[in-house]
């Protein structure tokens, strides 16, 4: 994926790049996490990630989140219900969210995944066109 600031990544590292650009620009960490919905934590790491090694040193980090949970019976189930309605479902939008597949997965299996997984499911599904 090329972003908007030319460097090459999966697409959860533009976040990060635009986390380092604030970061090079002198805002502080409390202003970057805000922004960017990061926590201070977060903010922090990258800030220390790009003082030592620049923006490429952001694009070597893994993905992370709570790794999977469902078994894949489950999984298959969440699956279908991503291609179908989110009315059939209960929510009321057009198209799904990762707020209303976090609630899903919630309600039907007991289980809360943070969104950054939930950004990983789509993407090895190939569900993007669902959102």
């Amino acid at each position: 994926m090329e972003g908007k600031t030319g460097f090459r990544g999966p697409p959860w590292t533009d976040r990060r790049i635009i986390a380092a650009e604030m970061l090079e620009a002198g805002q502080s960490i409390q202003q970057v996490a805000a922004a960017l919905k990061l926590s201070p934590a977060t903010a922090r790491r990258y800030a220390a990630l790009f003082k030592a090694g620049g923006k490429h040193s952001l694009l070597r980090l893994r993905d992370v989140g709570r790794r999977r949970q469902l078994t894949a019976e489950g999984l298959s189930w969440l699956i279908a219900a991503i291609k179908h309605a989110p009315a059939l479902h209960g929510f009321p939008t057009p198209r799904w969210t990762r707020e209303a597949i976090v609630e899903l997965v919630e309600q039907k299996f007991g289980i809360r995944y943070s969104r950054s997984h939930i950004n990983r499911l789509i993407r090895d599904h190939g569900l993007q066109e669902h959102f």
